[in-house]
């Protein structure tokens, strides 16, 4: 058995994976991270999660590896003079995930532990893609520069290339990311320094002009703390339809409601430009791969953008296309452009990469 887990500050998840005659059978299991802080309640929690099963491994999703981490790393007593090195940049995340790794360290002593970083992918970024025109002695003393995020989803993704292919990767997730793949390295990401760059999400702004920032503070008086609740909390799809619910629920109001329609319409925008840039700094696109956790509920947005940039070459299938695969085509034979669409779970990544860990 092997589990997989990816936990928040409130709640840990864990994905069981484990062989059943030949097969593997993964399961779910969620709690709130207070009830299994100290060392007795962790191991009765993966004690009944395991039951008779040996656990071969337990592999975490971490969210900021910071310069440290270039791929995934074992969890031991050199893991951590390292991972709390990051503690300034991420200070509300660290020291907590510090102490439950500590915890299953403790607890688990002869299991391998694994940790792999959502920002590791990203380290080979260009420094053109990698730093903003601003001063350089700050992005030096506080490192500011993009981190990029969705790391395992677009490593998953560019592994699906060939060697020499121009991809572009984008995830569709709580936010949506689009990141240029040659050589199976990242050549752009349109996610920065925090996750209000790039394209707009849920409850966030998306890329603005900063000076929008100054002009509402003058003007309205708005503070620091207003703006900052106003970008992250009030704006993207809420912020442009008045409409406080879910995405799921936004988009049956899709050709129904005129403020929804523009939300939509400046998403696939959004995505639009950062695929652009992506053929730009690549000269070129051979593939695109669409993942994340809402690739399915999107898939009439990808429809439309296929439809949007098929001058480019690409011969997009009719809907619907096929559900009951991992990986499915949604262009034809013909189409100069390969378009596929990786359905798997995050969990299930980290599992097959675990797999692939273990063996090395």
């Amino acid at each position: 058995m092997i589990l997989v887990i990816d936990c928040d500050l409130k709640q840990i998840k864990i994905r069981s994976f484990k062989e059943v005659h030949g097969s593997i059978s993964a399961s779910d299991h969620v709690k709130d991270m207070e009830e299994v802080r100290s060392d007795a309640a962790l191991v009765k929690y993966i004690r009944d999660i395991a039951g008779r099963s040996r656990i071969r491994a337990v592999s975490f999703r971490i969210l900021f590896g910071g310069d440290y981490f270039a791929g995934p790393a074992i969890i031991d007593s050199r893991f951590f003079t390292r991972f709390e090195k990051l503690t300034d940049l991420f200070p509300f995340y660290v020291p907590p995930i510090s102490h439950m790794l500590k915890n299953f360290r403790a607890v688990f002593k002869d299991i391998p532990l694994i940790a792999f970083f959502e920002t590791s992918f990203f380290l080979s970024l260009p420094d053109e893609e990698k730093y903003y025109a601003m001063p350089f002695k700050y992005s030096e003393d506080n490192k500011i520069k993009k981190w990029g995020f969705h790391g395992i989803f677009h490593s998953a993704n560019a592994d699906m290339l060939s060697v020499s292919s121009k991809g572009v990767s984008i995830v569709f997730d709580k936010q949506t990311t689009v990141c240029a793949v040659h050589n199976r390295k990242p050549l752009s990401v349109s996610l920065g320094y925090t996750p209000l760059e790039g394209v707009m999400s849920r409850t966030s702004c998306g890329d603005m002009d900063p000076g929008i920032v100054f002009y509402l503070m003058n003007v309205h008086n708005f503070s620091i703390y207003k703006i900052d609740e106003m970008l992250k909390n009030e704006s993207g799809f809420v912020g442009l339809t008045g409409y406080n619910i879910g995405l799921n629920e936004m988009l049956k109001l899709r050709g129904k409601d005129a403020k929804v329609d523009l939300a939509f319409d400046i998403y696939r925008a959004q995505i639009m430009k950062y695929i652009g840039e992506g053929i730009s700094v690549m000269g070129g696109l051979d593939d695109i791969i669409f993942s994340g956790s809402n690739v399915r509920l999107f898939t009439p947005i990808i429809y439309d953008v296929l439809k949007k940039i098929s001058f480019l070459g690409l011969t997009v299938d009719n809907l619907p296309w096929a559900k009951d695969k991992d990986i499915i085509t949604a262009t034809s034979a013909d189409s100069s452009i390969k378009t596929r669409i990786n359905t798997m779970d995050l969990s299930d990544i980290i599992f097959r990469n675990s797999l692939s860990f273990l063996k090395k």
